[in-house]
This record gives C-alpha cells, sequence and structure tokens, in this order.
C-alpha cells in the first residue's frame, strides 16, 4: 500500500495540474460506501499537503478541492440513503455489506449528527454513516450543515498536517546537505 501512494505522490509532483482534481476525487471517493473502505484517500490527502511548503502545489486550491470532494461524496453516500431506504441492503455490492449498514445505523441512532460529524475523520465509518443518516432520514438541511462543517476541518487538518510533514523534510534536507 505504501508503494502505491508513493506511486501517486511521485505522479502529482510530475503533473501538477493533476493534483487539485485528485485530491477532489480521493475526498469524495473515501467518503462513498464500499469504496471508501478501499481507498487511502485521507493518507494520500495529507501526502499531497506535503508538496506545498516546497511550491509544488498552491495551499488553499489544494484545500479546497479536498473540501468540495468531502461534501460531495458524504452527499452522494446520503442521497443513495435517501433514495433506496433500507431497499439498499438488496443492491450490488450493498448487500455483501449488511453488517456494516447495519452498525452504521446504529452509531448513527446513538449519536445523530455527531456521528456524521465525526466519521468524517475515522477510515471505514466514513463511507458508511452519511449512508445510514440518508436511510434513517436525517433532515438534508442537518445533514449538509454538519457534512459541510465537518469537510471545513478535515481537509485543512489533513492537508496542513502534510505540509508541516513536507516543510520539515526541507528542513532537515536543507540541515543535512550542510
Amino acid at each position: 500500500m505504501t508503494g502505491f501512494i508513493e506511486q501517486i505522490i511521485g505522479f502529482v509532483a510530475d503533473h501538477r495540474t493533476w493534483a487539485y482534481g485528485l485530491a477532489f476525487a480521493l475526498a469524495m471517493a473515501e467518503a462513498l460506501p464500499v469504496v471508501g473502505t478501499l481507498v487511502p484517500g485521507s493518507l494520500i490527502v495529507i501526502g499531497l499537503g506535503g508538496l506545498v511548503p516546497g511550491g509544488a502545489l498552491g495551499l488553499w486550491p489544494l484545500v479546497i478541492c479536498a473540501i468540495l470532494g468531502a461534501i460531495t461524496g458524504d452527499g452522494l453516500s446520503y442521497g443513495l440513503g435517501r433514495r433506496y431506504h433500507q431497499d439498499i441492503v438488496r443492491i450490488w455490492p450493498f448487500r455483501r455489506y449488511p453488517g456494516l449498514i447495519a452498525r452504521a445505523e446504529a452509531l448513527f441512532q446513538a449519536h445523530g449528527g455527531k456521528a456524521v460529524f465525526a466519521c468524517r475523520f475515522v477510515q471505514g465509518p466514513r463511507a458508511f454513516v452519511p449512508l445510514a443518516a440518508g436511510i434513517l432520514g436525517m433532515p438534508a438541511a442537518r445533514f449538509f450543515t454538519v457534512n459541510i462543517l465537518s469537510a471545513l476541518v478535515w481537509a485543512p487538518s489533513h492537508i496542513l498536517l502534510g505540509a508541516l510533514l513536507g516543510g520539515s523534510l526541507l528542513v532537515a534536507g536543507a540541515v543535512a546537505g550542510r
């Protein structure tokens, strides 16, 4: 997995214009049910943040693309839940994961909007809690308020962590070079 992540970050370092679209796509994909359990979006977004201190990528365009991707992914997941309700467990590929959907529903029933916000930061539940919110009928205005707030915290925290790590490597490289 580490090699795969390094290849993606290396590709982006060589093809900067793709980085912003990749940040959007990864933030969106990791919020989608089933897909989100397979995509290491957070790690790659942190890695993309590591390219900011060297000037390869701009901080604000990267943050904005990651925010928009996170909002879109959670919104699509929520929309699937609103559209199909409990019938979603009969549709491929969701029928292979009834336990994950049931656990996400239980988590949402216990914590409501707090679960939607907190699970934005947790691989696995992140992909199913917005779906559960839609299935269980969370009002759209409330869902999108929590969704947007969580994305506004998630994206900058991940990208700034990457920028901090990338900046540290630049400083360490400069010191080691002397």
